[in-house]
């Protein structure tokens, strides 16, 4: 059984490159249905992966919840909390391991005669970088009893460091923020961008500094770490009890990575679901291609066909022969549009910067639809060649 198909195989092989061009043309409705498809999926995984890890950047790990201002995250937020928020939110819900402040603004940096317009001015407490992650090229992050003593230290970004400094070290020397003179303490390590922040050009202050250079005492938002990660439901229940009676409002709310990433990836999901659809639109123009080439091989060889009958051939074999010969077509089809497509998402993911995710299961499901078009396209062309009358077929001209 093998070697007769093999044999159906070359013989097909043969049929294809006696007509390269109408074989080629043939195969280009799957080529560009299958190049659209892994095209589009693996873009798609790539997008997944860039965003989750600028979710990850922003600070809210699995192992923590977000407490923000504002209960509309749509409309500006009139934030109600205060530093000794984190004491008494800790006190009031011993299932907290640890609080995170955070205080997000805006301002210039200048050092002599240079400015530089901050990409952000964040406030933060002393556990910050330990529990959000993060590391610095130099220089140290600030301690509680600076936080506690509002003491005017900062930890700049390297963009900052080398605008101002070049290649000298900046730990020791003094940068004005928003007219206000600064000590920097430390240098962070590059992270980039997320989305339209610069974190290279960006400084960290202690939160209580933050409120000072605000002009207020009101904090944005809080990052939870509850003591047993499988709890988080719990304690985010218990706190927002704690939270209601605290600022006699419910203008707050509460934010999770893994609900950030759900709407992300549905969204991601749908839009690849639709284009993947647009483009699977391609593959059955490619399959109808397919059947109407083997049509017309088909009447191109009714005496081949007579010939082959008259010699012993059963309908079986007739059967056999032409859909080889589909799937031969939509498979060589299908392999090029697997090998454009990773080509294409490669050139696409690298000009962007981005990290290329190869979605495994859409090149096997390419790769298994290639086949199944060949194989549903190729039944009716083989079956009308196989009720070929042998008789009637040898004295076709």
């Amino acid at each position: 059984m093998s070697v007769f198909i093999w044999e159906e195989i070359k013989q097909a092989s043969r049929s294809l490159a006696s007509n390269k061009v109408r074989s080629f043309l043939t195969m280009l409705g799957v080529i560009i249905g299958i190049f659209s498809v892994i095209t589009l999926v693996t873009i798609g995984e790539g997008a997944k992966t860039y965003i989750t890890d600028q979710i990850k950047n922003l600070g809210a790990g699995y192992d923590s919840f977000i407490l923000a201002a504002g209960k509309d995250q749509n409309t500006p937020p009139n934030p109600k909390f205060i530093y000794a928020d984190i004491a008494y939110f800790k006190n009031q819900v011993p299932e907290i391991r640890d609080i995170v402040a955070l205080n997000p603004g805006s301002g210039e940096f200048a050092y002599g005669k240079m400015t530089l317009k901050a990409s952000m001015i964040m406030g933060e407490t002393a556990n910050a970088m330990q529990l959000m992650g993060g590391s610095l090229s130099s220089g140290r992050f600030f301690t509680e009893a600076e936080v506690e003593g509002r003491k005017k230290v900062v930890v700049i970004g390297p963009t900052v460091a080398k605008t101002f400094f070049g290649d000298s070290s900046p730990i020791g020397e003094r940068i004005k923020i928003r007219g206000d003179r600064y000590v920097i303490i430390g240098v962070s390590e590059s992270r980039g961008s997320i989305g339209p922040i610069d974190m290279d050009k960006r400084a960290v202050i202690p939160i209580t500094t933050s409120n000072n250079m605000m002009g207020n005492d009101k904090i944005m938002r809080f990052n939870i770490f509850p003591k047993d990660i499988k709890k988080i439901d719990e304690v985010e229940q218990k706190l927002a009890e704690v939270v209601k009676r605290r600022i006699r409002s419910d203008d707050f709310r509460f934010m999770t990575q893994q609900g950030i990433l759900n709407i992300v990836n549905n969204v991601l999901g749908a839009l690849t679901g639709f284009v993947a659809g647009i483009a699977a639109i391609s593959l059955l123009v490619g399959g109808i291609g397919i059947m109407n080439i083997m049509l017309v091989a088909v009447n191109e060889r009714v005496r081949e066909i007579g010939v082959r009958k008259a010699i012993g051939a059963k309908r079986r074999d007739i059967v056999i022969q032409f859909l080889v010969e589909s799937m031969l077509i939509s498979m060589i089809g299908g392999i090029l549009g697997i090998f454009f497509g990773l080509l294409g998402a490669f050139l696409i993911i690298w000009s962007i910067k981005g990290t290329l995710v190869i979605a495994w299961w859409a090149v096997i499901m390419a790769t298994t639809v290639s086949a199944a078009v060949g194989i549903f396209f190729g039944v009716y062309p083989a079956m009308r060649a196989a009720a070929l009358d042998p008789v009637e077929a040898l004295r076709y001209e």
